[in-house]
């Protein structure tokens, strides 16, 4: 069994299903498919080809059957005789009232004139913002999602083949996962940067900006490092060495 596969698809349903948990409203169409995906794709791998066959139930003894019950006839009660045309009490209809006279309201008072609007002061200027230098672990960490190794069999090489656009290339929910995994569940963030990426001329050139990404969302971190990994390998197919 692939352990890799399985702990892959994993993250993916803890990560969708916490995407669905803060949203706090009804899960879309989009995302009930992504889940049924990938729990099929985890009973998949987990599936056994042995089948356990049930052992079949004992048949019991039939039931003795009973004996018919006639149920008794119905009790007719007599019908009450209708009372007589004198006894039926009269109806008295009460004299209308006549509808109230509206009162008279005072007239609105006059609107006032809107006041001289000041001119607003100039923007005060803004602060020079100074970033401070990403620690040695972070670094290390970004460095290590940018390390491959070569491809030993022909489907690791298949996996590696060329493509000429990245925005076509990407399912939907590759794009899903990366969106609340990579880019802070911002779409335009992914849509931008794919954007971006297919205009570079090379992997060189797109490392770096890759680079900028990771520093900014953490792709260092061990729950995105996986995710992060598989969304680089992608991007470099863009560019074959």
């Amino acid at each position: 069994m692939d352990l890799h596969n399985a702990r892959i698809l994993i993250r993916k349903l803890n990560s969708l299903f916490k995407s669905i948990d803060d949203a706090e409203a009804d899960i879309s169409q989009i995302e009930r498919d992504l889940m049924l995906s990938y729990l099929r794709q985890l009973y998949a791998l987990f599936l056994d080809d042995k089948a356990v066959l049930a052992p079949a139930p004992a048949e019991s003894a039939p039931a003795k059957a009973e004996p018919l019950r006639v149920p008794p006839p119905p009790v007719v009660e007599p019908k009450p005789e209708p009372a007589p045309f004198d006894s039926i009490p009269k109806v008295v209809l009460p004299e209308p009232t006549p509808a109230p006279i509206p009162e008279q309201k005072p007239a609105p008072a006059p609107i006032p004139a809107p006041e001289p609007m000041l001119p607003t002061p100039p923007p005060s200027a803004p602060r020079e913002v100074v970033s401070k230098p990403a620690s040695s672990a972070s670094n290390a960490a970004v460095d290590k999602l940018f390390s491959f190794k070569k491809a030993s069999d022909l489907s690791e090489r298949l996996s590696e083949s060329p493509i000429q656009d990245l925005n076509k290339s990407m399912s939907i929910n590759d794009r899903l996962l990366y969106i609340n995994e990579l880019f802070g569940r911002d779409r335009s963030a992914l849509d931008d940067s794919l954007t971006l990426l297919n205009r570079f001329d090379g992997f060189d050139a797109a490392q770096s900006f890759l680079r900028s990404l990771a520093e900014q969302y953490h792709w260092g971190q061990d729950e995105r490092f996986e995710i992060a990994q598989t969304f680089i390998k992608l991007v470099r197919r863009r560019f074959p060495q």
